[in-house]
């Protein structure tokens, strides 16, 4: 299974976020996405976290500055969702490193809602969570999902 990072960094002082302007793969071209990629051998998803945004928005960051807040799984995938909360003399640091812009958006800008990727604005909204320290969000994006959860919840005895 191919294992992923994302991560969505925050400015303290404002409600900006740092995302990226996908070039690849082709479904997300042109799209606002989190900052990410793939988990190397030999790395955990944090490390990785922490290397993709060094190397995407060349601004270093530390391990213990993530949070992982969401697990999203699909059919030969796993995306580990963190979030980073940086001061505004790192965040005015942030450039782009690659041909994919690293741009900083308003949380809540029509910007966002038009140009981003279909789950990135309720992904932006749990990282804000107040309980989002204390949990981590799973979703099944694989095959059978929907199946799987109606027969969990026809187990509980719930209508």
């Amino acid at each position: 299974m191919q294992q992923y990072v994302l991560g969505f960094a925050f400015e303290q002082a404002s409600a900006q976020v740092a995302l990226i302007i996908k070039a690849r793969p082709a479904w997300q071209a042109g799209r606002l996405n989190g900052i990410g990629g793939k988990v190397e051998p030999g790395e955990t998803a944090l490390q990785a976290m922490v290397r993709e945004f060094r190397e995407e928005a060349d601004v270093s960051t530390e391990v213990g500055e993530w949070d992982l807040y969401a697990v999203l799984r699909g059919d030969g995938f796993e995306v580990f969702t963190f979030r980073a909360t940086l001061d505004s003399a790192r965040f005015a640091q942030l450039r782009s490193c690659t041909d994919e812009a690293v741009v900083a958006i308003p949380v809540f800008s029509e910007q966002l809602a038009k140009h981003a990727l279909s789950n990135v604005p309720w992904l932006i909204a749990a990282a804000q969570d107040p309980d989002c320290g204390r949990i981590v969000l799973t979703v099944d994006y694989a095959g059978g999902a929907k199946e799987r959860a109606r027969q969990a919840l026809e187990a509980t005895g719930a209508p």
